[in-house]
């Protein structure tokens, strides 16, 4: 019996909603079951005792975790005309430099909201906060001096890659997350791209 993969996590989570988008874009079926690693700790707990999402059971009854690592497993596992890794190894590794800022600022930008969010006021550690917000506008500026968007509106190829879908991604977290970084450090060409890419049907 073969088994319909499943995604279990929420989209307001970075790193499960690029799973999901890398999913419909690698043309793969799946079921998505919306569980909060906050506010569904006991039924996540009985899904992945980690309590971490994104968690993928693939089609062969085995649990993933860690988006990269489900990523490395779709991408082996899907028709290579659905690839997201370029074939190519001056486009792969320009790829994978890419997608090492984005999932650096998705990191950095989800410490900083749960900062605010999350940590106890009496808890709350200046010097740490100000330490992330400098990685986060060093990251940006550096993501803006290194994207160059194509003819075809990518950055890797003339379709939608893996790059593409990981930067969007971070780009609306931190626009529905941290307005403010959003607004006075994502350059007007990240706006732009964070804006065609979420018009997209993958999105």
């Amino acid at each position: 019996m073969v088994l319909a993969m499943k995604l279990i996590g929420m989209l307001d989570s970075p790193y499960v909603r690029r799973v999901a988008i890398s999913l419909k874009a690698m043309n793969f079926s799946f079921e998505h079951e919306e569980l909060s690693v906050f506010n569904d700790i006991e039924k996540m707990k009985v899904v992945n005792p980690l309590m971490k999402a994104p968690s993928l059971m693939t089609d062969e009854g085995i649990l993933l975790i860690d988006s990269t690592l489900i990523l490395e497993y779709l991408d082996r596992k899907c028709n290579e005309n659905y690839s997201l890794l370029s074939k190519n190894m001056e486009q792969f590794t320009k790829s994978q430099y890419l997608i090492g800022i984005a999932l650096t600022l998705c990191d950095k930008a989800v410490q900083l909201f749960m900062e605010y969010n999350r940590r106890p006021p009496e808890k709350f550690y200046q010097e740490w906060v100000d330490r992330i917000n400098e990685q986060l506008q060093a990251g940006l500026s550096l993501l803006d001096q290194q994207v160059i968007i194509n003819d075809a509106g990518y950055l890797i190829d003339n379709r939608i890659m893996q790059a593409d879908i990981s930067i969007a991604v971070m780009l609306k977290y931190i626009e529905k997350k941290l307005s403010s970084i959003y607004n006075n450090y994502v350059s007007k060409k990240l706006k732009v791209f964070s804006s065609a890419m979420e018009s997209t049907s993958l999105f």
